[in-house]
């Protein structure tokens, strides 16, 4: 298997640790308990802490990964997330993938 495949195929694999709540507020996104600690550090590492706002970025750099062709050209919504934590985040999901 292909480096880029382990990457986005870990890059999904996080995805599915997300939850989106659908309350009077508008939706929330919020990550479940049994995220994995890589997951989790690296929440904390690259964006502070494991806030509302950042789990945003974190899941819409992490599904452009995951559905992207080639990893390293990936279209991102700078809107939503900025280049340079994107860029960060697919360093650190490329780092686990590969170790």
């Amino acid at each position: 298997m292909s480096n880029d495949l382990i990457i986005k195929n870990l890059a999904a694999e996080y995805v599915e640790h997300f939850d989106f709540d659908f309350g009077d507020a508008g939706v929330q996104l919020s990550l479940l308990d049994d995220a994995p600690a890589d997951l989790k550090d690296m929440i904390v590492d690259l964006c502070g802490r494991i806030s509302p706002e950042n789990l945003v970025k974190v899941y819409e750099s992490l599904n452009a990964i995951a559905e992207c062709e080639n990893i390293y050209v990936c279209e991102i919504d700078e809107k939503v997330c900025e280049l340079t934590l994107f860029c960060k985040i697919a360093r650190r999901i490329e780092k686990i993938a590969t170790s």
